[in-house]
This record gives C-alpha cells, structure tokens and sequence, in this order.
C-alpha cells in the first residue's frame, strides 16, 4: 500500500509546495495531490525519482507512517516579521517532528540524567506566575537566575552549556530572513533551531541567548494567537534578556568604565573579545545601565554608521561560530557502542544515510566509518598470470 502522507511529509519537510515538487518531477499539481491523497500510485521512474530527491528508499512510501505530533503552532517562536508566514510554521512542525523522532530513536535504549533545564525554566515560570515585579525588573531577575543556574562563566562556552543542561540545538537552512527560533515539544523537551546561513560568532551568541530567553520568559504564550504588535512586544523582552544573560551587570560596568572613550566603536573591541558580543550590543547594554550618557549615545550611533560597522564588525570574520555538538555527539555515541547498527536502522526505515545527514546538517561523511562494505562475490579470488603459468609448466 502506498502511503501518501509520507510523501506529503517529505516534501513539507524539504520546504516544497506540491507546485514546486510537480515542477522537480516535470508532473502537474493535481497527480501530486492524487499522489498524497492516494487517489492513484505513482509510476515506477516517478517513485525512483522521488527517492533520488528524497533521499529514502523506495519502500518507504509503501510502510506505515512513524511519525507523531510533538510541537504545536502556539509553542514556535519566531521573530515578530517571520510570523506572518503561517506555511512556513507548518513546514517547521514537520521538520521538527523528523528531528524529535530520530533522536527519541537514538536515545531510547540510554539512560539520560534528568535535564538541568527543565528545572531552570520550571522555576522561572513560578516567577512568571507570581506577578510581583515590574516586567523590565522581571526579566532582569530571570536573566541573572538563568546564568547563575547554568553556571556559565564565560560567554565562549554558550553553546556547550544549553547543550549540556538539556537543550537540544540543530542547525537548519531557514533562508535569509530567519535567524533562528526555539520551541518546545508536548512532553517538555526544549529546542534552539539555527540557521546555517554564515553569521559571526558573536551573532550566533546573541541568537542562543534569545532564544533561551523565549524559553523562560515566555513558556505559557501562545505565539499562535498574538498581533503583529504583541509578538514585537515579546521580542523585546527576548531581547533585553539577551543582553542582561550576556553581560552581567557588576562585571560588565566594571570592564565598561575603563574605556578611554565610550563614544567611539574601535574602544570597544576588547569588550567585545571577552563577552562575545557584538559591539552595537555592548553600546546598548552600557546605555540601558545609564553608563554613558544621551550625546555619547547618539555620537556612538553616528560613528557605527560611518565605519559601517552595522553590516561588519571588526572580528566579525576572526572569532570562529560554534557548531552544536550533542547531537552529533549522541549519534557517534550509539554507533560507537553499537547501540544501533546503522545499516540495521536504514533498512529498518528504508532511509539512505543523506537523509540523515540533512535532517541534522551532519559533514557529508560523518556515517561513512558505520557503513558496512559487501564484499563481492570474487573478492577473494586471485588470477592466474597465465603467462608465468606456461612459462613454469615449459620448465617442467
């Protein structure tokens, strides 16, 4: 039996329109619909076809569908403009979904401590309930909580605390417009979605601490419901936590008030070597402490716009950005151990192992070691140099 909601989840997955895979397979729309709706089995070149975009086998379309429900609309955030795309939300569901499940997959014969996120975030929503404080100073508490809790010391070493405490980072292609965004699945697993296209360091940074402000301060909002308005309203908020998470107050003023000139962009570089964030970043943060005043302010702005440092930043090319690093780890883990023999688990999902190294932004080779080689039905066989063989045979 071939099961069309399988083709329509990979082609949700890989970001296409039934008009944009019809155009691929040179089809129309309609037979595509048909296809997804099993009102008709596709031909045997459109099924190689599809396996050859799709990177599955052709046995795939023909078992059962796997997947389940993990991540609902209201619970993705993105940022405010990116919202507007109701398609894209849906497209992300499904992608999320592919990664929740191949990890479960990987991790269901491990024992995991109990991630130390999930009571982080459990005592930042209590706060969140209670109510008591004004939301800037709400925010500042979370912030400063979170940090504390996670006992980061160095911004350097972002990626691999979230990592550790329990968050689940992946990197994807989500295009120009989209620098990432986070959710969290029914059963409370926490997600950090980065886009793959090149940013600097400390760009990547800020997005990590954004979206882990997304988490903890907005993890009873239904994203799916807010105005235009109200989603710019929680960016802020993602935003100035980010900023508060990064740069602590104490160290951050004690670093600040010994720059010879707070006005001007090329002062600022060594702030932004220790802390890892960009400089327009720093200006903000120091401004918001009230560490400069409304003319250095406004002069620090005229300055940035004039060595164009808006677009690029001095390190910006210098300061490499870290790739997340569990999940890969997970993977190498189990196949190391034999955990999970891979070619078992291609066959078992009749996948190819592309598949899996774009779902998870892997190096092209990263399975290559845990691939087994058939060996040929001669393979151990030798010829005979019939030459040497007369020539032995004269001799005797």
């Amino acid at each position: 039996m071939f099961y069309g909601e399988k083709l329509t989840s990979l082609r949700e997955l890989n970001g296409l329109s039934r008009k944009d895979l019809a155009d691929q397979l040179k089809i129309t729309e309609q037979a595509v619909w048909q296809y997804e709706t099993d009102s008709i089995l596709p031909r045997i070149e459109i099924l190689n076809q599809l396996r050859s975009l799709f990177n599955v086998e052709t046995k795939y379309f023909f078992s059962p569908v796997y997947l389940s429900d993990k991540f609902s609309e209201e619970k993705v955030a993105y940022r405010a403009e990116d919202r507007e795309s109701r398609k894209k939300t849906k497209l992300e569901l499904t992608f999320l979904n592919y990664v929740y499940y191949y990890i479960n997959y990987f991790e269901r014969n491990l024992v995991i401590p109990d991630a130390k996120i999930k009571s982080i975030r459990q005592k930042c929503i209590e706060i969140v309930r209670e109510n008591k404080l004004e939301k800037k100073e709400l925010i500042k508490t979370i912030a400063e909580l979170s940090r504390a809790e996670l006992a980061l010391d160095n911004n350097k070493d972002l990626m691999y605390v979230l990592e550790n405490s329990g968050i689940y980072i992946v990197e994807k292609n989500l295009g120009s417009q989209i620098d990432a965004y986070s959710t969290v699945t029914s059963d409370g697993r926490l997600f950090i979605i980065l886009g793959t296209l090149k940013k600097s360091a400390v760009r990547r940074n800020f997005d990590l601490a954004h979206e882990l402000g997304h988490l903890l301060l907005h993890s009873e909002v239904d994203m799916g419901i807010l105005t235009t308005a109200e989603l710019k309203v929680i960016e802020k908020e993602a935003h100035l936590f980010a900023s508060i998470f990064l740069l602590p107050k104490e160290e951050f003023t004690r670093d600040f008030l010994e720059l010879k000139r707070k006005s001007n962009p090329d002062y600022y570089i060594d702030l932004k070597k220790k802390y890892l964030v960009s400089i327009s970043a720093l200006e903000m943060r120091a401004y918001g402490l009230e560490l400069m005043s409304y003319q250095e302010n406004r002069y620090f702005w005229g300055q940035l716009t004039k060595k164009e440092y808006k677009s690029f930043e001095p390190l910006d090319d210098e300061i490499s950005p870290v790739k997340p690093g569990k999940i890969r780890s997970l993977f190498k883990f189990v196949l190391d151990k034999q955990v999970i023999d891979l070619p078992v688990l291609l066959d078992h999902f009749n996948i190819l192992p592309e598949f899996l190294i774009e779902l998870f932004s892997l190096d092209k080779h990263f399975f290559e070691e845990y691939l087994e080689t058939k060996k040929d039905f001669f393979s151990d066989t030798t010829i005979i140099d019939l030459a040497n063989h007369r020539k032995k045979a004269e001799l005797s």
